[in-house]
């Protein structure tokens, strides 16, 4: 995590999400359903990061489910809420930026 997290602050965001892909599938298979969440997060804010908003809404949902299945303290879940919420409105904007911008050209 501490390697992925150097990464994300040097601006190596691929490097990032590679480190951190490693580290969710670890958690997975050992069942540390907490650290999972925790490395799901901080893969989908480098995705945002890297603007892939969608892997970055995909993460971050199930970061979501993954802390209530903890049981994860309600401003824990809202912290994870918003952060979907952000991410889908920016990733709606480019959708209809993208569409303007198409429409323009033609």
């Amino acid at each position: 995590m501490r390697r992925a997290q150097v990464h994300q602050c040097q601006g190596k965001r691929d490097e990032a999400v590679a480190e951190l892909t490693g580290c969710v599938e670890e958690a997975r298979g050992r069942e540390w359903t907490a650290l999972e969440a925790f490395a799901i997060q901080t893969r989908g804010k480098a995705f945002f990061a890297l603007e892939e908003y969608e892997n970055a809404l995909a993460d971050l949902k199930a970061a979501v489910f993954l802390r209530e299945k903890l049981g994860a303290s309600p401003s824990e879940i809202e912290g994870a809420l918003t952060a979907v919420a952000v991410v889908q409105r920016f990733s709606e904007s480019k959708r209809e930026w993208g569409e303007d911008a198409a429409g323009a050209s033609e």
